[in-house]
């Protein structure tokens, strides 16, 4: 079983980031920290999804989320199924994140 840290860097401005896959017969509960580097407010977009180019159905937050200047973003308890994936957005490049799991068996 698999638990930790699952992905963590630099969101590259306007690039769909697939944090990986949650093996088949397991399935996760995530925590997703992003932190806004920068003193201007950043538009991010959470999904989770069994494709790294998700559909907006795969959205789980609104559209027009925001992380203030400076500012945070966590979300915990988020459950993950086999096959699917967290796949996070910025609209900068100043945006550092950390995708943290608990796998366990289905």
């Amino acid at each position: 079983m698999a638990s930790g840290k699952k992905w963590s860097g630099m969101l590259t401005s306007n690039v769909l980031e697939d944090t990986g896959a949650i093996p088949v017969g397991k399935v996760a509960t995530a925590s997703i920290n992003m932190v806004n580097l920068d003193d201007d407010p950043v538009d991010v977009r959470i999904y989770i999804s069994e494709s790294a180019t998700p559909s907006e159905s795969d959205s789980i937050e609104p559209s027009n989320l925001q992380i203030p200047g400076n500012g945070i973003y966590k979300l915990t308890g988020e459950i993950v199924g086999a096959g699917e994936r967290i796949v996070l957005k910025a609209s900068t490049s100043n945006v550092a994140a950390r995708v943290t799991v608990f796998e366990e068996d289905e």
